[in-house]
């Protein structure tokens, strides 16, 4: 198992900031069907200890869009289906974008979350019985834990000089899975969106005058509950999951063209300006405020 340094994670987190502040991201509401006339992507989601079928489970497809002349893809959710009594999924979309990756995340009865799954797809797929869970029959490591509390990641968004609308969504970076590079040979770095049962999956903000006290003139608060252990990813066959702890961006995009100044913003540090977004199993975190100005 992998376990990345502090160093390594600060230089990365701080070039995602640097290269995502000025690029654009599409965001659209996921549409759920159950019935499909397009590419069809299915799945039965099952607990990696006990075999059973995880019912408490979302599937989510997501296409990247790269950030100007970066290597780096932001990922928006574009359609999205829970899980049915045996595990089951199904999703269906017309055409899959390139890039494209399906995550699920899910529940266990006592409102733990497992690990998520990732992976690439590019056209239809059956991706057969997918083990959930941070244990393989049995949990034999120091630190592996099957499911976890969620972490909590909260922040305010404010605008100024007009009430803006927008999307926010929190982002787990990782190694593109499809194996992409950019021209200059490293690989390519796809942000994916990971929060856990979101009411509002394409994660729209609205700021309006009065709400945050203290700030001026228009704001909103937001919150969302995030896996607290890495992604399992499927690697030459195997199921493959890092042991450390989950590091959380999030990224917040102002409605419309040149709607505000930045025209999209990344927060990767805690309110303390320092402390990353580290999603320690039950941890509250509040991230640095994000703010927009010169909006129109």
């Amino acid at each position: 198992m992998k376990t990345a340094s502090r160093s390594v994670l600060s230089a990365c987190l701080m070039w995602l900031c640097l290269s995502g502040c000025g690029g654009n991201s599409t965001s659209s509401v996921p549409s759920t069907t159950n019935t499909c006339t397009g590419l069809v992507i299915t799945g039965v989601l099952q607990d990696s200890l006990t075999s059973q079928p995880v019912a408490q489970g979302v599937a989510v497809l997501e296409a990247g869009t790269q950030l100007s002349a970066t290597s780096t893809y932001n990922f928006s959710p574009t359609q999205q289906g829970s899980t049915d009594a045996h595990g089951a999924f199904k999703l269906c979309a017309d055409t899959i974008a390139s890039p494209s990756a399906i995550v699920l995340e899910a529940l266990d009865s006592a409102g733990k979350a497992y690990p998520p799954f990732i992976a690439s797809i590019s056209g239809a797929a059956n991706l057969g019985t997918i083990p959930m869970g941070g244990c393989r029959l049995t949990c034999a490591f120091d630190g592996q834990q099957q499911t976890s509390l969620p972490a909590t990641l909260a922040g305010v968004i404010t605008s100024s000089p007009i009430a803006k609308t927008g999307s926010v969504v929190p982002q787990y970076t990782v190694t593109a899975l499809d194996g992409s590079k950019s021209k200059s040979g490293f690989s390519n770095l796809w942000s994916l969106a990971l929060p856990l049962f979101n009411s509002s999956p394409a994660s729209a903000f609205s700021t309006i005058a009065g709400t945050c006290a203290g700030k001026t003139p228009f704001c909103t608060t937001y919150s969302f509950a995030v896996p607290s252990q890495r992604p399992i990813q499927l690697v030459n066959g195997a199921y493959v999951q890092e042991t450390a702890v989950p590091y959380y961006l999030i990224y917040a995009v102002p409605a419309g063209p040149a709607a505000c100044s930045p025209p999209s913003k990344l927060a990767t540090f805690q309110q303390d300006g320092s402390s990353f977004l580290a999603g320690n199993p039950g941890a509250q975190i509040t991230v640095a405020e994000i703010d927009f100005s010169a909006c129109e």
